[in-house]
């Protein structure tokens, strides 16, 4: 009976020890998704932000903050109005104009083009 007693004693203490490595791993977990939850809200939630336009018919630089509810903008310089696409995405029938700041696209496409 004392093998018994004494395999029950290393489990309870087993146990004993998985629960606390158990509640470790919770609370690492909290902090894990606290942190992911800070990040989610400066990425997306964050809309304080602000934007920079080239006019495509003058190419004037300014900052704008960004206002998902605005579809366009009048250039300070020129007065011309310049259609706002928050989404991103180009329609098949729309080129890049190369007049983005850092943009390589239409440069490396021609490139591309050329050999």
């Amino acid at each position: 009976m004392s093998d018994l007693n004494q395999q029950i004693e290393k489990l309870l203490e087993e146990m004993k020890e998985l629960k606390e490595n158990q509640k470790i791993l919770n609370d690492k977990m909290t902090h894990i998704q606290d942190v992911i939850g800070h990040i989610e809200n400066d990425i997306y939630f964050d809309s304080d932000f602000d934007f920079e336009i080239v006019c495509p018919y003058c190419e004037y630089e300014f900052v704008i903050e960004s206002d998902n509810d605005k579809s366009e903008i009048e250039c300070p310089k020129c007065k011309n109005v310049i259609e706002l696409d928050w989404s991103g995405d180009l329609d098949e029938d729309d080129e890049c104009s190369g007049h983005c700041h850092g943009c390589s696209g239409c440069e490396s496409s021609d490139e591309e083009d050329d050999m």
